[in-house]
């Protein structure tokens, strides 16, 4: 085969396996086309004693990433049972309402390295068995898949990732990716049926949350509590418990410190010992608004976290003194604190946004260049939204110093051309022509060598063959997404005037606009 990569046969395998199951629309817009390599990196646990690193396989534009967003959609709900904590600014609430026996004891326990000791293939039955309950999946999608077709679908999204490491190409054997949309979903799955053994024997405590691995329970005693252990580290041979009591009536959990008081539980905000305070720097690049909304984030978070008012000043006076390290004006952080007023949900409405909840903001993403000029594009945006009646609301985003200094992984040319504006030149004559593709480069130079291109070249008596053409082509630019080819498509036509395009700019372009 001319053109040969593994990625590149799963790209095409799962095409074809997608379009088996699912309806045509739907097929079409989770095939992912043009697909790059997933690449995996470390981050370091500081948080951790001793020095540890988190894998994340970067999977963003990945061949199976849009079918493992729909799936997550679709299957989320099974991955929730009595015992999964959703939203913690909740659980704190319902916890501070939560009576404990005075004689109890706080215990947390947490799964070491989850993710990737989940046993996919057990999981993904065990998704399937769930799904197929009364045909729960089929009547509530309106589709007409059996246990096997997502079965197959699961497969594909989560087993056999291609992965590249300092050169060399991996493929992930078992285990859930952490980068993956499937991860958080495939973790909770199988803990809820950890779960589901443990109510089935009853070895379920009277008060048991978790949180993807972290668990909160009251027990008796330390015995119990170490029994408990032990029941959770034969519940399945691929997974292991570690265990946290109560140091003084507190323990640390979900980034607040719970203390039993009696029959009561109080609530406050909890650092880490290694929590350096690192938040946005007030002479960071970009806009103001950002960091207005960084101080009301963080207050909301203390109000949210904090049994009592007391707990809520003291963690202002950490805020005003974690501020002032960071530059930022002592009158903006009391002015804030002494204004701020809780938000219903964790949600605050962005600045500019109106407070119509049922109008979703145009949203357009700017680079910042300085706060005056910002200042003035939100002057002239909020005019215009009022003129055509439609909430348009910018984002600014600043380039990053990392970004120029980032080592980029050299990755094969075949799997690494895409979302690419290309030019071909003609070795015989002075002709030429540019275009885009979002898929890999190669395809689309076959393509060429079926119509336009190809003819051009017959009319010179030339044989052709794309592997032989292929040198004639080169890259203009290398795009992010689908607009920006069609923009530099255009831009490109305009400033080349190659003679074989047939128009003279981009129609798409300007119906993009």
């Amino acid at each position: 085969m001319t053109h040969y990569h593994p990625l590149l046969k799963k790209e095409k395998d799962m095409i074809s396996t997608v379009h088996k199951i699912l309806p045509k629309e739907i097929a079409k817009s989770i095939c992912q086309t043009g697909s790059r390599l997933a690449h995996l990196y470390g981050l370091p646990k500081t948080h951790k004693e001793k020095l540890s690193m988190r894998p994340i396989l970067s999977a963003t534009g990945t061949y199976n990433y849009k079918l493992a967003q729909w799936l997550d959609e679709k299957l989320k709900p099974l991955s929730q049972n009595a015992y999964t904590i959703d939203d913690v600014f909740s659980f704190a609430s319902d916890i501070r309402s939560t009576v404990i026996n005075a004689s109890d004891i706080l215990v947390s326990y947490d799964v070491s390295s989850l993710f990737t000791n989940v046993p996919l293939t057990e999981t993904i039955q065990i998704i399937a068995d769930k799904a197929f309950t009364n045909n729960w999946f089929n009547d509530n999608y309106g589709l007409n898949l059996d246990k096997d077709d997502l079965i197959a679908l699961l497969n594909i999204a989560t087993k056999d990732q291609l992965f590249q490491f300092n050169g060399n190409l991996y493929e992930q054997v078992d285990g859930v990716a952490m980068g993956s949309p499937l991860g958080p979903l495939m973790a909770n799955v199988f803990m809820c049926h950890i779960e589901e053994r443990l109510e089935s024997t009853n070895h379920m405590p009277k008060y048991y949350k978790r949180y993807v691995d972290d668990t909160l329970v009251f027990m008796p005693n330390l015995e119990a509590a170490n029994e408990f252990l032990a029941v959770l580290n034969t519940t399945h041979p691929a997974i292991a418990f570690t265990m946290e009591t109560a140091v003084n009536n507190s323990i640390p959990f979900l980034g607040m410190l719970i203390t039993k008081d009696l029959e009561k539980l109080h609530t406050q905000v909890y650092r880490k010992p290694t929590d350096t305070g690192l938040l946005l720097h007030y002479n960071s690049h970009v806009d103001n608004k950002y960091k207005r909304s960084l101080i009301i984030t963080m207050l909301n978070r203390a109000y949210k976290l904090s049994s009592t008012h007391q707990h809520f000043n003291d963690e202002c006076e950490n805020l005003r003194k974690i501020f002032k390290r960071l530059k930022y004006p002592d009158e903006l952080v009391t002015t804030t604190i002494q204004n701020f007023k809780p938000t219903e949900s964790s949600n605050n409405t962005a600045e500019g946004e109106t407070g119509n909840k049922t109008e979703i903001p145009v949203r357009i993403i700017l680079p910042f260049k300085d706060q005056k000029s910002a200042n003035s594009v939100k002057r002239q945006l909020c005019q215009l939204s009022h003129k055509i009646n439609k909430n348009i609301v910018p984002v600014f985003i600043s380039k990053k110093v990392k970004d120029n200094i980032r080592k980029v992984e050299k990755k094969p040319t075949i799997i690494s051309q895409q979302c690419v504006v290309y030019k071909f030149k003609c070795d015989l004559c002075d002709a030429s022509y540019v275009g885009y593709t979002c898929r890999h480069l190669y395809q689309r130079i076959v393509e060429h060598s079926r119509c336009l291109i190809g003819q051009h070249l017959k009319d010179h008596n030339v044989i052709v063959n794309p592997s032989k053409i292929n040198s004639c082509f080169s890259i203009l630019r290398k795009c992010k997404n689908k607009f920006d080819c069609l923009i530099y498509e255009m831009l490109y036509i305009r400033q080349l005037k190659p003679s074989l395009n047939k128009q003279s700019d981009s129609v798409k372009a300007k119906l993009f606009i």
